[in-house]
């Protein structure tokens, strides 16, 4: 798809379809609304007054111009209540009204680049990460594409020419983040005889390659050499050969401090070993790296942002599978920083695998603070379902500025508790830890787990279990597609840029 900014006036653009955007409400029609009302000698406020418009968040109308425009037709996508407006309800408009045109057969599309009052570049960045990520569909294993529409081009027009140039710098940042976002997106639609450890591996290295960054694989061998027990206790039960892989943006050079740490749980597919899982919908666990998926997206992110920050990227990439060498419930497994785990269920896996990587990033890199992401728990989505993603921290200060990232880029946070009460529920008779502490309080005796793996250093968990949009439930919503969405490759990146803002 090609993308383009352009100075001018939207009512004069020559092309299938345009979008504009309207207020809950509104009846006094200004700025690009009012202009092409003008031109089409009313007709918009005639529709709103009959009902037919009301602007409400997630309507997207198209009145057809009869020619009276340059387009042959208009868009017209609610923002909601003005009261109620945000930056993540114009990239929620955005995307409802491109896939609107896109529905109707168009092609070639423009859209307003400044909405409301937001400040022009973070209208337009938040405006064509609406477009991209709304238009983004994954169809590479199907055969024909017939009837199906695509936008060819998409033309972001700003009105005002001081700000155009603001216009340019947020559509520039938003492509980058994007373009991740759909990286991330991607890699969790493959099927896992697609996406292996070895693939993600190579993915990284060409990632690193093309964008100046560090690499390291840490194989089968130097896993062992590291006690990294956890993760190879995991592993053991497949012949695809495990990968611990490393990225590293030096931002701020490698005599700064070491620096941020996002990890991402990739287990490219979950059958839940010895403890199998249900057959029906096993086809899903293809998804269960989406927190390594991210992880890897973000990075080539945050290597094209260059924020002036250090910045490392850790996934334990393994499969899980049952065989004669697999692991077993009742196994007890020795994590790198020397804690035993005595294994209850061997479909806990995430967090043992997240265990030595996190070990790994404390106590080796000395990264800090350090945020991991996992596909974690099943009980994740029955807290909060697939609209917020449960955040358990050990730094008041880092899950607050996870949770303000969050509202600002629609893939919302909900701080949850850590008392150590619940720690009983994870006490083992026969080693330092159980990897399961039952069905009650799942998500967060999970989360308890994988404190015992960070020490003393600032760190949060995101169990995306639900909000990445892998389980039942889940629905396409504006620029959210309803499965495997990408969450939380922009809250990783805009973590960077908050964090490298702030020193």
């Amino acid at each position: 798809m090609n993308l383009q900014v352009q100075a001018g006036d939207i009512a004069t653009f020559k092309g299938d379809g345009i979008v504009v955007y309207l207020f809950e409400g509104e009846t006094a029609l200004t700025g690009a609304t009012g202009a092409v009302d003008k031109l089409l000698n009313g007709l918009i406020g005639k529709l709103i007054a009959k009902g037919e418009l009301k602007g409400k968040l997630g309507s997207a109308t198209i009145v057809h111009t009869l020619e009276k425009l340059a387009t042959d037709r208009v868009c017209v996508a609610g923002l909601g209540k003005p009261n109620e407006f945000t930056l993540d309800r114009a990239r929620q408009a955005a995307a409802n009204g491109v896939k609107q045109l896109r529905g109707a057969g168009a092609h070639n599309v423009a859209v307003v680049a400044s909405v409301g009052e937001l400040e022009a570049e973070q209208s337009a960045q938040a405006i064509v990460e609406g477009v991209v990520l709304g238009l983004w569909r994954f169809r590479k294993y199907h055969s024909s594409n017939e009837d199906l529409g695509a936008i060819d081009a998409v033309t972001l027009i700003e009105s005002e020419r001081a700000k155009f140039d603001a216009v340019e710098r947020g559509v520039a940042r938003g492509v980058i983040i994007a373009d991740a976002t759909c990286l991330a997106r991607d890699l969790a639609n493959e099927p896992g005889n697609t996406v292996t450890p070895t693939y993600l591996a190579n993915l990284a290295r060409a990632i690193a390659t093309k964008h100046n960054l560090e690499l390291d694989v840490i194989d089968r061998a130097r896993a062992k050499e590291l006690g990294m027990g956890a993760f190879l206790g995991v592993a053991q039960g497949s012949d695809e050969p495990p990968a611990m892989i490393i990225l590293r943006y030096w931002g701020a050079g490698k005599n700064a401090a070491p620096g941020l740490g996002i990890i991402g749980k990739a287990i490219t597919f979950d059958s839940g070993g010895i403890s199998i899982k249900p057959s029906e919908n096993m086809q899903d666990m293809k998804g269960d790296m989406a927190g390594g998926a991210a992880t890897i997206a973000a990075m080539q992110a945050i290597a094209q942002l260059k924020p002036a920050i250090n910045v490392t990227g850790i996934v334990p990439a393994t499969e899980n599978l049952p065989s004669g060498k697999a692991f077993k419930p009742g196994d007890i497994l020795r994590a790198a920083n020397g804690k035993t785990i005595e294994v209850i269920s061997t479909d806990a896996e995430g967090r043992l695998v997240l265990a030595d990587a996190l070990v790994y990033a404390t106590q080796t890199l000395k990264l800090a603070p350090v945020v991991d992401a996992a596909t974690l728990t099943g009980a994740m989505l029955i807290a909060l379902g697939n609209h917020r993603t449960g955040v358990f921290a050990n730094d008041v200060a880092l899950s607050d500025l996870i949770f303000k990232i969050g509202e600002e880029t629609g893939e919302k946070m909900w701080t949850m508790p850590m008392d150590a009460e619940y720690a009983e529920q994870i006490k083992s008779d026969w080693a330092d830890v159980k990897n399961s502490g039952g069905r009650p309080a799942g998500s967060i005796t999970a989360a308890l787990f994988i404190k015992n793996f960070v020490g003393d250093t600032p760190w949060a968990h995101l169990d995306i279990a639900g909000s990445v949009g892998l389980f039942s439930g889940a629905k396409e919503n504006g620029y959210k597609n309803k499965w495997g969405n990408g969450t939380p490759t922009r809250t990783f990146i805009n973590l960077a840029l908050a964090l490298a803002a702030k020193k």
